[in-house]
């Protein structure tokens, strides 16, 4: 039963307010002045990017057979560069290219630069796609030297060129940042549908509208905020408020953050600031359209977007300070497995803060440097103040129990459930616990926070969570009652199917059951690594090995370039039992390596001690699967 972390989950829930991350010490910020970049055509900020070889110095161009190996290692300098090499029929073939050139000479106080490279004049007519988007970046170099009234006239008529609602997000911040805040809040206010509905789980399509209206409704309460207009921003952001009723618990304390300002860094919205904002939604609207042609055309979006890693990083240039979006490029790096790459971005910011620390301590982690990971724990602690402490302790706790450092995790639990203090954050720290506890294979606690964290804010989450923790403590009947509920409530949701169904299968010997709520769950998510990982131990118990090789080695591809210990860990016993024991060997290894809880661990040493003793599972008839399996009414709880 696989569940949605909350280590690192939040009280809260506005989403720009809370996007901060950062760094590690100021002196990892490298001073390339005089290295081989000094004579080059870049911003400060650029400059700052560049990464160091073993001698102290930018390993330079060379290193790196084409751009697109310096936007994944998070060189902006060595990219700008090599851009700027390109022959100029190659440049002109996107025009990307020549803005990310531009938006660089703007991050060095050069509009003039920046307008003479994209060949802008005067603000004429603009009709081609190109001639707009560039139109865009002037309004905004106009905006930089203080021109607001041709700044706006120029943004106005280039909004309609832009992707989704960037133009008018765009207009609204630029808006804002010249000190016009009463026309930002009309935008906003024309932005936001008089109905709003939240998707019913996460596979549900209206998901992507959905995030779009947070945003808006987001920025909106932002600004009323900063406005001292209290009660109408939080009469704005009750609307979302609205559409996720159970989510109560976690909008009472963003209502309660956006009246008392805790836990809020609400500043004021510079022009620099408000472009690198505008610059990183269209780089998501950008993606996002890149996705959906995809989809449309019978595809999958898969790997490594370079394009929207390079947008983001030329943006940061414009704000090296917007922690939000230099936490959503490390984020993009990590989840790629691009560990050093996520640490150097991590650790170039201009200002050292406790949550980047925690950042880079994650990828250190992953990339199996340790003792570098628990001094950037230590560090993070250092830099947190009353403001971040609780997200400091969520992520330094994280990173001690994945280090399995038992004793350091249990003192920072208790100082993580003193510090909460709403229900909320009360919730958070028993949810985080009860993880804590059942990693190191304390089952009894695990469930008892889990218990109290359900009581503080009972919401599909955490009744999913604790279930789990029910099934692992012996309370298996409770679990299922539980589970069965939550089906009944979400008969569509595949990972509350899935919940149901590997439940079922670990838990208790009602496999066919379990077989056809996991093939229901498989059926609306038909590439999800997870789901297809529990219908294949379904079909394992089932006593059918290929087909359960088949269905968790499709898992395993799912989920790359990560894999993921209880993956590795099924895989190695079907390779066991189709006497393929050296493939079973390192699997088992890789999962034992990969920092499985505790209990696991003990099993993972004993099978590759010994292998497997036990029979392989009976062959089984496999049952007959409809559309209507998995669906359940109160009769059946």
């Amino acid at each position: 039963m696989r569940l949605k972390p909350v280590l690192a989950a939040s009280a809260l829930t506005i989403t720009l307010a809370l996007a901060g991350c950062a760094s590690l010490a100021s002196g990892q910020v490298a001073d390339v002045s005089e290295s081989i970049y000094a004579d080059a055509d870049l911003s400060d900020a650029a400059r700052s990017t560049a990464v160091m070889g073993a001698d102290g110095t930018p390993v330079g161009i060379s290193a790196y057979p084409a751009p697109i190996d310096a936007i994944k290692a998070g060189d902006m300098a060595a990219f700008l560069i090599m851009t700027r090499g390109l022959a100029l029929e190659d440049r002109d073939s996107n025009p990307l290219f020549n803005a990310f050139l531009a938006i660089d000479r703007a991050a060095a106080n050069d509009t003039t630069g920046a307008r003479a490279i994209l060949n802008i004049h005067d603000a004429g007519d603009e009709t081609g796609s190109q001639s707009q988007f560039y139109a865009y970046l002037d309004a905004w170099f106009l905006a930089m030297d203080g021109q607001a009234d041709a700044a706006l006239e120029r943004h106005r008529g280039a909004s309609s060129g832009m992707p989704g609602l960037t133009g008018d997000l765009s207009l609204a911040a630029m808006l804002e940042a010249l000190g016009r805040p009463e026309q930002a809040l009309a935008v906003y206010e024309s932005l936001t549908p008089t109905q709003i509905e939240a998707p019913e789980h996460q596979f549900d399509p209206r998901g992507l509208l959905y995030s779009h209206i947070k945003t808006v409704i987001s920025r909106h309460a932002l600004l009323l905020q900063k406005l001292d207009r209290i009660d109408e921003a939080k009469a704005v952001y009750q609307r979302l408020a609205d559409a996720e009723p159970e989510e109560a618990i976690s909008y009472a304390a963003a209502l309660e953050s956006l009246e008392t300002g805790k836990n809020l860094h609400n500043e004021s919205l510079t022009v620099r600031a408000a472009f690198a904002q505008s610059l990183a939604d269209v780089s998501r609207a950008l993606q996002e359209q890149r996705i959906i042609r995809q989809i449309m055309m019978g595809s999958r979006p898969d790997g490594f977007d370079d394009q929207r890693s390079a947008f983001d990083q030329v943006a940061l240039l414009i704000h090296p300070e917007d922690d939000g979006l230099r936490t959503s490029i490390v984020d993009d790096f990590y989840e790629n497995a691009l560990y050093d790459s996520a640490a150097h971005v991590a650790l170039t910011g201009p200002k050292p803060t406790a949550s980047l620390e925690i950042a880079a301590g994650q990828a250190y982690l992953m990339a199996g440097q340790e003792a570098a990971a628990r001094n950037a724990i230590d560090k993070a602690l250092e830099l947190s103040d009353a403001d971040n402490r609780l997200q400091t302790l969520y992520g330094a706790l994280q990173l001690r129990t994945l280090l399995n450092d038992e004793a350091e995790a249990g003192e920072l639990l208790d100082a993580l459930l003193a510090a909460a203090e709403s229900p909320a954050e009360r919730a958070a720290a028993h949810g985080l616990a009860a993880e804590i506890y059942g990693q190191f294979g304390n089952y009894a606690n695990a469930a008892e926070n889990a218990e109290k964290a359900r009581e503080l804010d009972d919401t599909h989450d955490r009744r999913l969570a604790l279930a789990d923790a029910w099934g692992k403590a012996g309370r298996v009947n409770d679990a299922i009652i539980l589970l069965r509920t939550e089906r009944l409530a979400r008969p569509n949701d595949p990972y509350t199917l899935n919940s149901l169904g590997y439940f079922l299968i670990i838990h208790t010997d009602k496999y066919e059951e379990g077989y056809r709520v996991l093939a229901r769950a498989k059926a609306l998510a038909q590439h999800d690594p997870y789901i297809s990982d529990s219908f294949g131990w379904a079909l394992f118990k089932m006593g059918d090995l290929k087909g359960a090789l088949r269905m968790i080695e499709m898992s395993r591809n799912e989920l790359k370039p990560h894999r993921h210990w209880e993956i590795e860990s099924h895989l190695g016993d079907i390779y066991w039992y189709l006497d393929r024991k050296d493939e079973a060997r390192e699997a088992w290894q890789y999962a034992l390596d990969n920092r499985p809880p505790a209990e696991e661990r003990r099993k993972l040493e004993a099978k590759l001690a010994e292998g497997l003793t036990a029979p392989a599972p009976e062959k089984r008839p496999l049952p007959d699967v409809s559309i209507n399996d998995g669906e359940v009414d109160r009769q059946d709880i």
